[in-house]
């Protein structure tokens, strides 16, 4: 039987920051235990809510700069929708992002409010934060966002703008810095800024100041590996002894309602891998307990991840090979 890695950086401790309830307590014990134990709930506890597909930068190491998809955005009924079944099935997070940049549609904070109004403990989603205005960030605070994650790559002018093709460093900064100094004036803890980088060879030499000029501005600072979205490297090596926790904590609507496994079954931006069905059609419970999905963690919870094609090719697999070398 397979071990199951919990990837460490998806909430960062964000119990820190967070009145620890009973429920809040269960769901995080459910989050790292139910992969552990090969448990599937009745619900996902998370879901990833892709509402825009669109992006307003190009950068280079993502798909937008060479294999962008086409430009959607979710219906807000289907949103509501996955919601009100989430909260009344037991849905505990929600990110509503990810192949887009979620602050292109101008309704999320109405979507980030009604998520919370409905109950969902924990709401997050990523952001270039080009577009975090003071308007923005004000409202995205009223309606109760707990998270924010802010794709920033250098904390110099040079080495941001030689990443984030077309965005300004300057704007970026303030933006941010609104942020925390409106919920310090308006007595919020929330929503908590992490500022994080994709360490590429342009900024690798930075890593270091990054993480001492952003955590004097925010709460949480990350560094992340750059992945290999055209997913061309496959490793047929076995790994016996691994299997995937996404499969019994989550799954990802994509804005046209098409439902995945995980946040890896695409190839760049366009090419979907492994399709569960599709959310206007059937209800998440059933496809988060159906015959596909149920194949997958069979295979994983013998480890015999290695047999499925778009999980050869995963970068969390490969970083598990990579380590054991």
């Amino acid at each position: 039987m397979a071990k199951t890695e919990i990837d460490p950086t998806f909430h960062l401790k964000l119990a820190k920051y967070e009145e620890q309830s009973a429920e809040y307590k269960d769901y995080r014990r459910r989050w790292n235990e139910n992969p552990k134990n090969f448990i599937v709930d009745d619900f996902p506890i998370h879901i990833d809510l892709e509402t825009t597909t669109s992006c307003n930068l190009k950068c280079f190491m993502c798909f937008q700069s060479f294999d962008p998809p086409k430009p959607l955005k979710m219906e807000y009924e289907l949103f509501k929708k996955i919601i009100d079944e989430g909260v009344k099935k037991g849905v505990c997070s929600i990110k509503t992002q990810y192949r887009g940049e979620p602050l292109l549609d101008r309704r999320m904070p109405d979507m980030v409010g009604y998520a919370k109004e409905k109950g969902v403990m924990e709401i997050m989603f990523n952001t270039n934060a080009t577009l975090l205005s003071e308007g923005t960030a004000k409202a995205l605070i009223d309606a109760g966002l707990d998270k924010i994650i802010c794709s920033v790559d250098g904390y110099t002018k040079d080495v941001y703008e030689n990443v984030r093709i077309g965005a300004r460093f300057e704007t970026v900064l303030e933006n941010i810095e609104t942020l925390q100094n409106l919920k310090e004036s308006m007595g919020c803890k929330k929503p908590i800024v992490r500022v994080q980088m994709v360490d590429t060879p342009t900024n690798h030499h930075q890593i270091d100041g990054y993480i001492k000029f952003w955590g004097q501005i925010v709460e949480q600072v990350a560094v992340e590996d750059m992945l290999d979205w055209e997913a061309e490297d496959e490793d047929s090596t076995p790994l016996e002894d691994w299997s995937c926790a996404q499969l019994w904590q989550r799954l990802l609507v994509l804005a046209d309602g098409d439902v995945l496994p995980c946040c890896r079954a695409m190839k760049g931006g366009t090419e979907k891998l492994f399709i569960l069905g599709n959310a206007h059609e059937t209800s998440l419970e059933e496809l988060w307990k159906g015959e596909k999905l149920n194949r997958l963690r069979s295979l994983h919870r013998k480890g015999r991840s290695h047999e499925i094609k778009m999980c050869r090719a995963c970068g969390l697999r490969k970083d598990v090979l990579e380590m054991k070398k």
